[in-house]
């Protein structure tokens, strides 16, 4: 349950209200990706290290048609929102959510005083951190970790109801007041809160009430990105063709038109992720971390480790560590 003094704050006009109100706000194409482009770049709204933001929706506007390089979540904590995709109405009511995927095109019709509604902007790559708490495979898993894959996908999203899930209410109550209140350390446990959110949801597909974009290319590849997942040491393409009774050339061709990667790509992005884990949260040889993720060449890895992230494995371990002691050393500061 939100506290009284916060739900106090989510009634009070902003000051971008106020101005919609009086007719004077006009869109700030600053946030395009360029001038002249629907797309909105989570680059230009969030600072360089932050990969998600909630903020509340500003009322008595409407949005025009508009698409994202980042995934959306809207939650409308009291009153209604409509959305236009497709020509299509998408009525959202209280304790209801809609996850757009990336690159959405969607119109927000006008809302009113009691219409509040929390926009949560994640980018893709925050969900490297939530796939790895997940490890089911369903449609909700496979439309998340596909936005770390692709950003060509279009015309996708699901609207839960959850005016019956105690839990995921609880956690977004809870970032709505860990947001307002800024305690101790609030940025990671906002970073936990959402990772716990996402992974929920993924959970409760008996909530999803109205969903786009489950054909059957779209099954196939959620049975890909958890082999991926799951194979990625010593997965092969002939032998996912062959569980899925598909050639691997017919499978090649829906993996590259879902992703624009190859599935051999795919596979060094996956063992690269876990090499990225290893590397932060062990002590373990970079020479046994290259065996662990299913390399067999130490040069050869450090090169693609190298050309991804711009430094070796073993500077990159120092730096995380060093980044991470200094953080600690400030919160224990702060404390």
């Amino acid at each position: 349950m939100i506290d009284q003094d916060i739900i106090e704050k989510l009634v009070y006009f902003t000051d971008e209200e106020l101005d919609n109100l009086n007719g004077k706000s006009k869109i700030d194409r600053s946030i395009f990706l360029n001038g002249f482009d629907d797309v909105v770049d989570c680059n230009r709204i969030l600072g360089k290290d932050e990969q998600f933001a909630i903020r509340k929706h500003a009322r008595f506007a409407a949005y025009p048609k508009h698409r994202h390089n980042y995934l959306e979540l809207l939650y409308v904590y009291s009153g209604t929102m409509t959305n236009l995709i497709d020509n299509q109405r998408v009525v959202v009511n209280e304790g209801d959510l809609i996850f757009l995927n990336q690159n959405v095109a969607h119109e927000i019709e006008y809302t009113n005083e009691n219409d509040i509604v929390f926009n949560f902007i994640i980018k893709p790559e925050f969900l490297e951190f939530v796939s790895s708490l997940n490890g089911q495979c369903n449609e909700v898993f496979a439309f998340l970790i596909e936005s770390l894959y692709s950003s060509s996908r279009t015309g996708e999203y699901f609207v839960f109801k959850l005016q019956d899930s105690e839990i995921i209410k609880n956690y977004i109550d809870n970032i709505v007041t860990t947001l307002y209140l800024e305690p101790v350390n609030h940025k990671v446990k906002l970073k936990l809160l959402m990772g716990l959110l996402l992974v929920e949801l993924a959970s409760s597909t008996d909530y999803i009430v109205n969903r786009i974009g489950n054909d059957d290319q779209s099954q196939i590849m959620e049975k890909v990105y958890y082999y991926i997942k799951n194979c990625y040491t010593e997965g092969s393409l002939q032998s996912l063709a062959d569980a899925l009774d598909l050639s691997d050339y017919c499978l090649s061709k829906i993996i590259k038109k879902h992703t624009d990667h190859t599935f051999k790509q795919l596979i060094q992005q996956q063992r690269l992720k876990q090499a990225i884990i290893l590397l932060q949260s062990t002590r373990l040889p970079v020479a046994e971390i290259v065996c662990e993720v299913g390399y067999e060449n130490v040069t050869h890895f450090y090169r693609i480790f190298k050309s991804a992230y711009k430094l070796t494995p073993s500077i990159y371990r120092e730096r995380y560590l060093g980044a991470k002691n200094d953080m600690v050393a400030t919160s224990y500061d702060i404390g």
